[in-house]
């Protein structure tokens, strides 16, 4: 599982395009992951890709998300492209924007490309007014 702290150090934004993880070892607290859901999901929200300029949530990027019971929010989420320049600041949001709620102990971030992301993960709504 490859997270946030194993990132390329900063200006050396790629990430293999064969990398594959996932939330497995992690576990979710149900109770605690629905105390939480709706600020969460609203923080995902407000992380863009800039140069997309949509958010991550509503573009798929965001694959899965946990919270533990000591309110640890594991997220799950891909890139557009594994050589994206703007990682280091996607991922700086998505970790601030979780971690701003309060409560939530700390936020982690695993990177996966398997699945690949495509545009069959966007919100049909924004695939339309793009007109892809």
């Amino acid at each position: 599982m490859m997270d946030m702290m194993s990132m390329p150090p900063m200006g050396e934004s790629s990430v293999d395009p064969n990398l594959e993880a996932t939330l497995d070892g992690v576990t979710n607290h149900e109770a605690t992951k629905q105390q939480y859901n709706e600020q969460i999901i609203d923080g995902l929200k407000k992380c863009y890709d800039p140069e997309i300029s949509v958010d991550l949530y509503t573009l798929g990027l965001i694959y899965d998300f946990k919270v533990t019971e000591d309110s640890t929010v594991h997220v799950l989420m891909s890139l557009t492209s594994a050589f994206c320049p703007a990682v280091d600041q996607i991922l700086a949001d998505v970790k601030s924007q979780i971690e701003s709620i309060e409560g939530i102990k700390e936020c982690k971030i695993t990177i996966t490309m398997m699945p690949q992301w495509g545009k069959e993960r966007i919100d049909p709504e924004v695939v339309a007014l793009m007109g892809w």
